[in-house]
């Protein structure tokens, strides 16, 4: 859990210049889940599948820069090692936090009882929803 903990310390310090330059995802829970969640089946998806391609497709530039294929695939074996496989989510909704959206979902996954926190941390850029932001809690 401390490599999680650092790798949210390391995004929250990068979502804030990436934050000014964008817009916020939408106004109600009804336009931000619909704006979230393709964005989440595709990270979901390319973890499952060790793509790192599909899993960064909607990752801002300051994001791939951090989270290199190298650093995904050490971080997606202490995930799988801890969490186990992805197995189902529930929206719980939304909060704006200048510029940024922070979608939020009751995770579950097959090596734990316990839920788990997913957090997609959004931003609307010209015509497209870019990830700043991505935890596991």
């Amino acid at each position: 859990m401390p490599f999680i903990r650092r790798m949210l310390f390391i995004l929250l310090i990068c979502l804030l210049p990436a934050a000014a330059a964008g817009e916020v995802v939408g106004q109600s829970d009804r336009e931000v889940q619909a704006a979230a969640e393709p964005v989440l089946d595709n990270i979901l998806a390319g973890f499952k599948d060790a793509n790192y391609e599909a899993y960064a497709r909607d990752f801002d530039d300051t994001l791939k820069e951090l989270i290199s294929k190298e650093k995904f695939s050490q971080t997606r074996t202490q995930i799988l090692d801890k969490l186990g496989h992805y197995k189902s989510r529930t929206y719980l909704g939304f909060l704006t936090k200048g510029k940024t959206t922070l979608v939020l979902w009751k995770g579950r996954f097959d090596k734990t009882a316990e839920d788990v926190l997913i957090r997609l941390a959004l931003s609307r850029r010209g015509d497209r929803n870019l990830v700043l932001g991505l935890y596991f809690q």
